[in-house]
């Protein structure tokens, strides 16, 4: 009698650790499901960002062409847009093809925090040596608009104009870097390393 005693004993204590044990499956499934969920959402960002850097250009450009056409650019300043415009886009381009979002929730660690790493260095070298023809094409683009008379409410008002992009590039560059450093810190939670 004290044995079947026991046994039903035993038998319930089974039963009852593989209730805790399903529970605890499906809590890490969730917790998976959370985490990966929380990932395509920061590189649906990264996507998105790169998506209104194509539209941006998209509809930027004929405007500019249209604006130089009116104030009769030269055509060295033709020349200069273009090829400004077309070494950034590719450039861009490749950097965004490269990281390619959509595979790297797939990588291992390593790999991925590698692709990142190469993805960041390379878009701050971008952004820096696009500076220059930015500027440059500013520069000519606000001598063109106002007949080459540079007053100082003009210097002052592209001035503001030159520091609050720069501010929002700034701020945008450091947003799409922590959301990346976020997912690369949620593959090594994926991985159990």
């Amino acid at each position: 009698m004290e044995e079947s005693l026991e046994m039903k004993e035993l038998q319930e204590l089974r039963e009852q650790f593989c209730l805790i044990n399903e529970k605890l499956e499906k809590q890490v499934i969730i917790n998976e499901a959370l985490i990966k969920e929380s990932m395509k959402k920061k590189l649906s960002y990264i996507n998105r960002t790169y998506k209104m850097y194509v539209w941006a250009l998209v509809i930027t450009t004929p405007l500019l062409i249209a604006l130089l056409a009116l104030h009769k650019a030269s055509l060295g300043l033709w020349i200069f847009i273009v090829v400004a415009l077309l070494v950034e886009f590719f450039l861009n381009s490749r950097l965004y093809r490269k990281l390619n979002t959509k595979d790297l929730m797939s990588l291992g660690h390593v790999e991925a925090v590698e692709r990142v790493a190469v993805f960041k260095k390379n878009y701050k070298k971008i952004t820096i040596a696009m500076l220059v023809p930015a500027m440059v094409l500013f520069v000519s683009f606000i001598g063109l608009v106002s007949d080459y008379r540079f007053d100082m409410g003009t210097v002052i008002y592209y001035s503001i104009f030159i520091v609050i992009a720069l501010t929002y590039e700034f701020v945008r560059s450091k947003k799409m870097f922590l959301k990346l450093d976020s997912v690369l810190k949620q593959i090594k939670e994926l991985r159990g390393e």
